[in-house]
């Protein structure tokens, strides 16, 4: 019994020097920024990315919540990390978390920056396995988004509030060419975040405060989203430039992100008295950048409308020429490039149809058009008797190439019948 008692002494002994020994061990690895350290190692595994984070992850537990806050995370490199926030803290619903499932209740950011597009490994993960916030809050965050040939866009000073459901409010203040504004969005209903969205009364808000006055406003009175398709019954705008005003509605808009398939049952843009224009757009459902479209315009004063939106345009011999444009038309977009089939075409008194193809990226624009009848005297001064007749040259960047035919010329004194007209670019944009 004597050795029987001295060994139970000495496995007590033993036992609370290796618990003294196990609890000064974890207060040194704790203090060495052990869980830091292991917890970058983690999210670094599962981002494909360098992680990195100043402190020690603290934590605090309520009976339904758990809540983890980082200091000082970062992202990706060092140089240009994808995201890096001064605080993030993480408030998860304790149940769940028991039976070993994470349920974010909250995601609070602050100075949060954000580096878009995000790096993508080989693979890129479904958005119905992420783990979605219930709610977001955000203060004096910071997104880039830096395009592959366009200069960056960047939003500072973002400030959001996303609850579960209720009201959401973004805003912040955007950059881009030089050119700054501020930028709001509110919207009501839920959820706002997650794989399936329900949004109502969507309005989005964006004004330039540098050089002329712009303003824009969007509203969307319902959107759904069920992960991989996205409706939009109804959309209106309202632009706002030099002082000029313009509306835009569309309607029946549907996208399916599986297959990149985009339909607009309708679509408008109103100008006031200078007219309107119109038509419809399906792409195709096995390749989203092929597709159809048909359009309809009917514009007036194209000289005072270029000038009041402040887009360049030639000086014109009679101030009221190209008083009325006209057509109506169906085309095809392809992998960059697009064809439109113009007929019904009015110019002032010219009619006139054909075919414009081009590509997006370098702008690029080649005509073939037939036109019946036109009077030159409208738009150049007539030719000097005697001398040969020349046209005036091209701005030195001139996107547009091709061919007009006209049937019927008149230029002063001079009548033509059967003209072709050439244009070769005069220079690379």
């Amino acid at each position: 019994m004597k050795i029987s008692g001295w060994r139970w002494r000495s496995i007590g002994f033993f036992t609370l020097v290796a618990a003294l020994a196990g609890l000064l061990a974890l207060g040194i690895w704790w203090q060495q920024g052990g869980p830091r350290h292991l917890l970058a190692r983690i999210l670094s595994s599962r981002l494909a990315q360098p992680v990195h984070l100043a402190h020690n992850p603290r934590f605090s537990a309520t009976t339904r919540t758990l809540q983890i806050s980082l200091s000082g995370l970062r992202i990706g490199p060092a140089a240009r990390p994808s995201f890096a926030a001064s605080r993030l803290t993480l408030t998860l619903a304790l149940r769940p978390l028991l039976a070993g499932r994470i349920q974010i209740r909250n995601l609070s950011m602050a100075g949060p920056q954000l580096c878009l597009p995000w790096p993508s490994p080989g693979g890129s993960s479904s958005s119905s396995t992420l783990i979605w916030p219930a709610s977001v809050s955000i203060a004096n965050g910071t997104i880039r988004w830096q395009g592959t040939s366009q200069p960056p866009l960047t939003i500072t000073q973002l400030q959001a509030r996303i609850p579960a459901t209720g009201e959401a409010i973004i805003q912040g203040r955007w950059q881009w060419r030089k050119k700054t504004g501020m930028v709001a969005m509110d919207v009501g209903g839920g959820p706002f975040l997650g794989p399936t969205l329900h949004w109502q009364d969507l309005r989005i808000s964006a004004d330039s405060t540098a050089g002329p006055a712009a303003r824009a406003r969007l509203s969307i009175a319902q959107l759904d989203f069920d992960g991989g398709r996205l409706d939009l019954p109804r959309l209106a705008a309202d632009l706002h430039w030099r002082g000029q005003t313009a509306q835009f509605h569309a309607a029946a808009i549907a996208a399916n992100l599986h297959t990149g398939s985009l339909r607009i049952g309708r679509w408008q843009m109103d100008l006031g008295s200078y007219g309107r224009m119109g038509g419809q757009l399906e792409n195709s459902r096995q390749n989203p950048l092929r597709g159809c479209m048909a359009f309809h315009a009917d514009l007036h004063g194209l000289p005072q409308l270029a000038h009041n939106w402040g887009f360049p345009f030639p000086t014109l011999r009679d101030p009221n020429a190209m008083t009325t444009l006209s057509f109506q038309g169906h085309g095809q977009v392809r992998d960059g490039h697009f064809m439109l089939s113009m007929d019904n075409g009015i110019l002032d008194q010219s009619h006139w149809s054909g075919q414009m193809t081009g590509q997006w990226q370098p702008w690029r624009i080649h005509l073939d058009l037939q036109v019946d009848e036109f009077n030159l005297e409208h738009y150049l001064p007539p030719p000097t008797p005697g001398k040969a007749m020349t046209l005036p040259p091209l701005p030195q960047q001139w996107p547009i190439t091709g061919q007009i035919r006209i049937d019927r010329l008149r230029w002063g004194q001079v009548r033509a019948t059967g003209l072709l007209i050439r244009s070769t670019s005069s220079a690379k944009p």
